[in-house]
């Protein structure tokens, strides 16, 4: 999947990055959306677009779109022009100034849920979804494992006491076929084994 992205949309940079509008480059990019409103590429966010500038200056690599979009009200399928020797013109004028910067001054998580000490050194955040850590003297949290063949959850216990976790109990959904251990010692957290009732994946949902 990774190699079916488009080079452009996996180097641009996002839109809530920061902008230096003096930069003659970001003048012409910006100058170039403004010509195209009116046709097929508008329907591209204003930052994946100027990548697709940038690429296709320096790369030469024209960006295909949706054929939908390629047809006009009447169903005709539009002619977009030819503006690759333009932006190879303007991305050699300016490709030896590094246009295009990245920085861990600025993070964006793109909605991701994080806690605090998950943040790294960056000063502007976008899109973090901060969330205190679970406090174990008042919320106790079970680890359900389903289980399906004998003692194949032994390599996931005996690493969870060097892990940082909030599990206060652990239950392992075991097949009917199969017999519970007497002694679950590869993790001081407390293990009790229960066989399932249900479909396996209601383990969940049938814990006790």
């Amino acid at each position: 999947f990774y190699e079916q992205i488009p080079l452009s949309l996996l180097n641009h940079v996002n839109g809530n990055a920061i902008y230096n509008t003096s930069h003659p480059l970001l003048e012409r990019l910006v100058g170039q959306l403004e010509v195209e409103a009116p046709c097929p590429y508008n329907s591209i966010p204003y930052d994946y677009r100027m990548s697709q500038m940038a690429t296709e200056g320096a790369l030469g690599i024209v960006p295909s779109l949706a054929p939908k979009i390629m047809l006009n009200e009447d169903g005709v399928n539009i002619t977009l022009s030819d503006n690759t020797a333009m932006f190879g013109k303007w991305w050699y004028m300016y490709a030896a100034q590094k246009p295009f910067k990245e920085t861990p001054a600025i993070h964006n998580y793109a909605a991701t849920n994080i806690i605090a000490r998950h943040m790294g050194p960056e000063f502007v955040i976008h899109g973090a979804k901060l969330y205190k850590p679970w406090n174990p003297v008042t919320t106790e949290i079970t680890l359900v494992i389903s289980e399906w063949f004998s003692d194949r959850s032994a390599h996931l216990l005996g690493g969870l006491d060097g892990k940082d976790h909030p599990f206060s109990e652990i239950v392992i959904m075991l097949p009917p076929d199969i017999m519970a251990k007497e002694e679950y010692n590869e993790t001081v957290v407390p293990v009790r084994a229960q066989h399932r009732s249900a479909p396996d994946f209601m383990d969940l949902c049938e814990a006790e």
